[in-house]
């Protein structure tokens, strides 16, 4: 057989979800495919899945990694790897059907460096329904790009918000010229971004198709994104780019100026991420030591005119700016929008008293304010909506009722109703009261900062 696609899976302890992975892979509307499972020492019963599996589909091998590291467990798979191309699926997600036929498709006829497209995040709620959220690589101002096989300079400009693996595939001897390999560093901390990173340097061909395919899972506990030592991680993982020769020799341009961006971005992104859950304590040294590194990497690279305040939003740049000159300074301006924020969380609770909630709202706003809902344990009823072709049907598993309803629902539950939307919300107040609902079960100012 041919093999048109390598898939690297690799696991550590998930048995409960690996099945759910091997399943939309097997299943795969590609056919030739190459599907080699690297497991790194599973205690959970992963292994045995992995072997009942390979000994029902030829196509899959198991190897086995003697270290903990992602980026080890991915470099055994690039190396076992015979096919034309390769992808890593991570084995607690699941993908679509016809993803690997259709970025094959589009690879295979533009003789592409890479080819990708977008992703679903998605959790459970807790009426048991997974929600989805696509996240898209384009901005309104950018989405002609979807399709359309992309120059360098492009290329260049999406390092830092491109940072998955896992959404695309890449040509295996595109990988083996330029030596594109993960670093093998401990557990799972980053690595993608230092794969990405190179590819992005040496891609001259790529494309992005305006589709969703993968499958992201959000909430799993031990999660590597959620570590304390996650400033470090993107510390070592820059620095392993730094002194890789074949990489940093070939950072010139736009490359090098969104090189530094992407840096910039991870450095203020995580060290925020970390301060909130050290509540405010900037002298940590999970954040203090790496702090000093990429400061002198910032301010090497603003001085050197890599880095510009045009490349920011306004007040990403200020935050950023405050850090660099100053950890504690950043430190409290930043714990004190914490605490604004925290105030309008504790009189949203105040209000609602986490009492059943019905939302009035399908749109934008009320899945966005049941997301809250969710997160904060306010145990949501349904929705309600003005459409009367919305009645009777279900919004991620909750009923959507009539506003004549209401009343009685809100009774029987003792709940409250909250109005969703930003336009016309004192006429659904009215509209409200007129149906006799009691005031003081009626909800239409959100406080600011909850959505």
């Amino acid at each position: 057989m041919n093999i048109k696609l390598s898939v690297i899976l690799p696991s550590l302890n998930v048995a409960d979800y690996i099945r759910e992975c091997l399943n939309s892979v097997i299943n795969q509307s590609l056919h030739e495919l190459e599907i080699i499972c690297v497991d790194a020492g599973s205690t959970d019963g992963t292994e045995k899945i992995l072997k009942e599996y390979a000994e029902r589909d030829t196509r899959i091998v198991v190897l086995h990694s003697e270290i903990k590291s992602y980026g080890k467990q991915v470099n055994m798979g690039l190396d076992y790897a015979a096919g034309e191309y390769i992808a890593v699926l991570e084995t607690d997600d699941w993908i679509a059907p016809d993803m690997y036929r259709c970025l094959y498709e589009q690879a295979e006829t533009d003789k592409l460096d890479y080819a990708a497209a977008d992703f679903d995040v998605f959790h459970e709620l807790q009426n048991g329904y997974s929600y989805f959220s696509r996240r898209g690589l384009f901005p309104p101002d950018k989405r002609d790009w979807y399709g359309e096989i992309l120059n360098t300079e492009q290329i260049a400009t999406l390092r830092a918000s491109d940072y998955v693996l896992w959404r695309g595939i890449y040509n295996r001897k595109f990988l083996n010229a330029n030596h594109i390999r993960l670093h093998e560093s401990a557990g799972a901390a980053f690595q993608d971004m230092g794969f990405l990173q190179q590819v992005k340097t040496f891609a001259g061909k790529v494309k992005y198709i305006d589709k969703s395919f993968y499958r992201y899972r959000q909430g799993r506990e031990n999660a590597s994104s959620g570590s304390l030592e996650g400033l470090r991680y993107y510390q070592e993982e820059f620095q392993w780019l730094n002194e890789r020769k074949s990489f940093f020799s070939n950072l010139k341009g736009i490359h090098k100026k969104y090189y530094y961006y992407t840096m910039s971005i991870s450095f203020i992104t995580k060290y925020e991420q970390i301060l909130e859950y050290l509540e405010g304590n900037w002298q940590d040294m999970r954040l203090a030591e790496p702090y000093e590194w990429f400061r002198m990497q910032m301010d090497t690279a603003i001085n050197s005119g890599f880095l510009e305040e045009s490349m920011y939003k306004a007040e990403l740049w200020d935050r950023l700016s405050v850090l660099l000159r100053s950890a504690e300074t950043h430190a409290k301006k930043f714990i004190c929008g914490k605490k604004e924020k925290e105030k309008c969380l504790q009189l949203f609770l105040q209000i609602t008293k986490k009492r059943p909630v019905i939302i009035f709202g399908c749109g934008r706003r009320g899945e966005k304010l049941m997301l809250f809902c969710d997160n904060h344990h306010i145990p949501v009823d349904s929705f309600c909506d003005n459409d009367v072709a919305l009645h009777g049907k279900k919004k991620m598993g909750f009923r959507i009722i009539s506003p004549k309803d209401l009343k009685e629902e809100l009774n029987k539950m003792n709940g409250m109703v909250i109005v969703s939307m930003k336009e016309g919300n004192e006429l659904v107040r009215e509209q409200l009261i007129n149906l006799k609902i009691d005031t003081d079960r009626i909800v239409n100012e959100i406080p600011e900062g909850i959505l």
